[in-house]
């Protein structure tokens, strides 16, 4: 029997550190800036306040972030139990708002729980809605591209620029002390798209190749385009849309769904 009470014992404990543990590294993951997640804040502060294994705590003050949160959490308690002790909980102004956030707590609640609770649409809705909005799932065209402005009164620019005709020519330091002004360059993660781009140098841009160079008039300014690269106009593939499509159309199903409880509530109001 006391073996048995000693394994008891030992299991308790062992749960009592991975629910600590698990605890410690949700407020990690969704922590930003320090801000408390939406974790039921006294029963976080309790059990760290009551916990005596070295360990977690140790796991804390390793993580600055992670331990100042805890920190928030224990401060915040202590001024509500303060608040509460001073009577402020009995103010007009303060149950005022304690009961709208509890409404609106209770409604948002009300609101997930119908979202929860809605089913799945079938595969065929998911892929009639797909095909009705390709136009939501398609990627326009894109360029890579640099362009540089270039003073016409430049003799020096002008003469490096005027018979410049693939990157091949372009020497890029050479043209930058010469005078020009890049304000457009290309990026490793930005294309860019025709809303992005002069309506004038986009299409230069279509009718170029890869590593072309253009000169280009806009008003009384004269550019330099470099095309990089191009990438066409793409529809993406359903199974990558999938799960975008489910939420969209579950959201519109509970909103729908919500409406109409709405309606019931204000005709049993007699509104």
């Amino acid at each position: 029997m006391f073996y048995l009470w000693r394994m008891e014992k030992q299991i308790m404990k062992n749960i009592k550190i991975t629910l600590i543990f698990l605890i410690i590294t949700s407020i990690y993951i969704s922590q930003t800036n320090a801000q408390p997640p939406a974790w039921d804040r006294a029963v976080i502060a309790e059990i760290m306040r009551e916990n005596s294994i070295k360990g977690a705590h140790d796991a804390m003050k390793n993580n600055q972030s992670l331990y100042l949160n805890y920190q928030y959490l224990l401060i915040e308690q202590e001024i509500a139990q303060e608040a509460v002790k001073l009577g402020l909980c009995e103010r007009m102004d303060v149950i005022h708002k304690l009961q709208n956030s509890r409404r609106t707590i209770l409604v948002n609640a009300m609101k997930e729980d119908i979202l929860r609770k809605m089913p799945d649409p079938p595969m065929v809705e998911l892929q009639v809605y797909y095909n009705k909005h390709l136009n939501q799932y398609t990627l326009p065209e894109t360029f890579k591209i640099d362009v540089f402005e270039i003073d016409t009164n430049n003799d020096k620019l002008m003469g490096l620029v005027k018979n410049l005709k693939t990157s091949k020519q372009f020497d890029l330091q050479e043209l930058l002390q010469a005078g020009a002004k890049k304000i457009m360059t290309e990026s490793k993660t930005n294309w860019f798209t025709e809303k992005q781009i002069h309506k004038k140098i986009f299409l230069a841009l279509q009718k170029m190749k890869n590593l072309d160079m253009q000169l280009v008039k806009l008003n009384s300014s004269l550019f330099l385009v470099h095309r990089i690269n191009y990438r066409e106009k793409v529809v993406r593939p359903f199974k990558h849309v999938l799960n975008d499509i489910l939420v969209k159309i579950k959201n519109a199903q509970a909103e729908a769904v919500w409406q109409d409880y709405l309606q019931n509530v204000k005709k049993r109001l007699a509104f």
